[in-house]
Formats: C-alpha cells, structure tokens, sequence
C-alpha cells in the first residue's frame, strides 16, 4: 500500500465536483480540496521539507487545518498536531514541538509574526483568516510522496493517549485500516456531504490530536463517498 492521501486523489478523480466538506459553511468539492492539499504538499518540498520531516499544527480544527495536515502527509512528512501555548522569543528546542522543523501557528499564538526570524531550530509560520487564499499561490505537487504502511504518519501528543511519553506514532497503514470518523454534523448532512464528513469553521475549537483525527474523516469519507458511515477508528 502507499500513502493515505492516495484516497483523497482518487476521491477527487472519480467524484471532483462532490461536496468533500464545510469551511466556514461554503461547500468544498474533492477537487477543490485536493488541489489545495497538493499546493500546501508543494510549497513544503519546495522549502526542503523531505518525507519523515515531521511538521506542527498549532492551530485549531479552522477550515486551514484538513488542507495543511493533508498536505504535509502528501509531501510525506509527519503531522505533529500541538495544543496551543503563550508564545515568547525565548529559543526553545525542538523537542518543544516534538521535533517538527516546522511548525504552522494560529495568529495570536507560537510564532506570530516572527516567522523563520524565531530564535530556535523551528521555523514557525503564521496562518490567519486568508490562507486558503494565499495558498492558491504556492506551487502544485500534484503526486504523492510514497509513503510504506510502517512509516509514520501522526504522532500523538503526551496526555492524549495512554502510552509513551509522546504518545503513540500512527502509521499509514494503521490510520487507514479503519476511519477516523466525526460524529456527522447535522449542517453538513443537509447540505449533502458524505456521512461522517466533517464540518470545519473559523471559530475552531478542537485542538491536538482530536483536532487531526477530524481532519483525516475527510479521508474516510473519500473511501465511502456516498452516504454511509465508515468503520471508525481505534487507537488501541
């Protein structure tokens, strides 16, 4: 098997104009999303990012959250989703960040404004309200980085699963062996969106881990994109 964003690609290949999920209550097809996943996959290796690189988002589940995450696992990376923290110029090693080299922050929070000028071994950028409009901009990696079954894909954070002092390292093979289905939100239903696909706004709340199993329902519902719910996912 390969990489699990190989779902969202052949989602968008066979179904492109089919309502994917909901940012900020606008309907986005499967293309939409997985271009946008591809442009964030490409602006990462073409800033050196490499597959293992693990790569942080410190930022709610907010419609930015599935396209980054998407695409960092697209460019083969690993997703580090952190909880938000007061930020400072004091340096800080990466083991701060869980060893991402990169980390993307919700303004108002770790690295605002500063950029790769933060003191410290992690470059942090800033992802406000017009992300998803800027990234239009990036370059397109239209592949995706082939990625085995055993390789990494997200790392859990301390506190949010019982085992390690970082929790545990999903792979490929596991997140995809089952869904990380969202309960069905009901706007979402209305609107004509496969069951179990996730709803996503500005006024993000979830953060961590809750926030990146959301992110990968997108996934699940690729693989059952008419209106049945997939087999969630289990952590053990």
């Amino acid at each position: 098997m390969t990489n699990l964003v190989v779902a969202l690609v052949e989602a968008a290949r066979r179904y492109p104009q089919r309502p994917a999920v909901l940012a900020d209550g606008a309907v986005v097809g499967w293309a939409e999303l997985d271009e946008a996943s591809a442009r964030v996959a490409g602006g990462l290796l073409a800033h050196g990012v490499r597959p293992g690189d693990r790569v942080g988002l410190r930022l709610p589940d907010v419609p930015a959250f599935p396209v980054l995450c998407l695409g960092a696992l697209r460019a083969g990376a690993v997703v580090v989703p952190l909880r938000p923290r007061p930020w400072s110029f004091a340096p800080r090693p990466r083991g701060d960040v869980r060893g991402a080299r990169l980390v993307f922050a919700a303004p108002g929070g770790e690295g605002e404004g500063a950029g790769a000028e933060v003191p410290g071994d992690t470059t942090h950028v800033p992802i406000g309200p017009g992300f998803l409009s800027q990234v239009a901009f990036w370059p397109q990696y239209a592949g995706v980085v082939d990625r085995a079954d055993d390789a990494p894909a997200l790392m859990a954070g301390p506190g949010e699963t019982p085992t390690g002092p970082w929790g545990p390292v999903l792979g490929h093979g596991e997140l995809r062996s089952g869904a990380a289905a969202a309960p069905e939100d009901p706007e979402a239903a209305r609107r004509g969106l496969p069951a179990g696909a996730p709803a996503f706004s500005r006024t993000g709340r979830a953060h961590g881990l809750p926030a990146a199993l959301r992110a990968l329902s997108v996934l699940a519902a690729a693989r059952t994109p008419e209106r049945r719910a997939p087999e969630p996912l289990s952590l053990r």
